[in-house]
């Protein structure tokens, strides 16, 4: 699947009319769908909206403001959740989540203090 910065198209017409953009990211199909299940189920959970859509089209569009705003919910949810499980699982999406909002947003979101732990290994996701 590719991932584009911007609003999903809302038709097919509209998807065939949008001029070529570059992909910000190209992964497997299941790679894309998992992480596309992951964040709608942090969306669920923070009840904020992610930006992230997946419309069909083997594509799926990311909304840069919408996202980063997604991003700190999640860091301060965590903040105050104080559940080492909850935040051992959520490590890995966030991670690929900051990755992609770097691509997205052209410059990496500071990761607030107390976080070391989802910085470790960021670099490998590419």
């Amino acid at each position: 699947m590719l991932f584009y910065t911007g609003t999903a198209p809302a038709t097919a017409q509209e998807y065939r009319d949008r001029p070529e953009q570059p992909a910000i990211w190209d992964r497997s199909q299941n790679t894309s769908f998992m992480f596309c299940a992951q964040i709608a189920s942090l969306e669920q959970m923070l009840k904020t909206p992610s930006g992230v859509a997946a419309p069909g089209y083997d594509e799926v569009y990311i909304d840069p403001p919408v996202f980063r705003a997604f991003l700190l919910a999640a860091f301060d949810f965590l903040r105050r959740s104080g559940s080492l499980p909850l935040r051992r699982m959520m490590i890995g999406v966030l991670q690929t989540a900051l990755f992609l909002d770097a691509r997205a947003s052209g410059e990496p979101l500071p990761i607030p203090p107390r976080f070391a732990d989802i910085e470790q290994g960021l670099e490998d996701i590419t």
